[in-house]
């Protein structure tokens, strides 16, 4: 009779249960990485979109918290998600809308003297109304965190080590 007898099986389980116990830390550092870059990627699409519509259309682009569903105003938790909004004042068109899941992490948005962000600006020009600062964080801390800000000339930038600030400096995560 050909098989496995069960001293091999039971070997066979007790190394695969050691390897996945040895590959668990290091895949959900990976999940929360990745999560971390898609929330910041998916902010500097959203405002490089913002700037190009902008500038191809010759009218206003706001950037701001997603407010009620269905609705062209401007909610306050930047953590909930943004919205992409034409001509904001004359006549609002939702461009895009992009929203946080739940076990997103945290983006915290201010101003360059650290005041609350409450939204993002760019003029038929391109230009931004605002320096605009983002942090990006998760339950790991300052050390993971990414930075995204917008300068005065509408420039959208990503802070290219974690944990160091686009602007310069250490991150800090509330």
């Amino acid at each position: 009779m050909a098989g496995f007898t069960l001293i091999e099986l039971m070997v066979t389980v007790t190394i695969a249960v050691i390897l996945l116990a040895l590959a668990a830390p290091a895949f959900q550092g990976m999940v929360l990485n990745n999560r971390l870059s898609g929330l910041t990627d998916g902010l500097v699409s959203g405002l490089n979109f913002a700037r190009g519509s902008a500038l191809k259309t010759a009218v206003p682009v706001l950037v701001c918290p997603i407010g009620a569903t269905g609705s062209t105003r401007c909610g306050a938790d930047w953590r909930l998600g943004w919205m992409v909004i034409a001509d904001p004042i004359a006549s609002p068109a939702v461009l895009q809308r992009s929203t946080a899941p739940v076990s997103a992490p945290t983006l915290v948005a201010t101003t360059a003297d650290g005041t609350p962000l409450p939204s993002v600006s760019f003029d038929a020009r391109g230009l931004a109304g605002t320096t605009a600062r983002f942090t990006v964080c998760d339950p790991r801390g300052a050390a993971y965190a990414r930075s995204v800000q917008t300068v005065a000339t509408g420039s959208v930038q990503s802070g290219p080590v974690p944990g160091q600030a686009a602007w310069g400096g250490a991150l800090t995560c509330p």
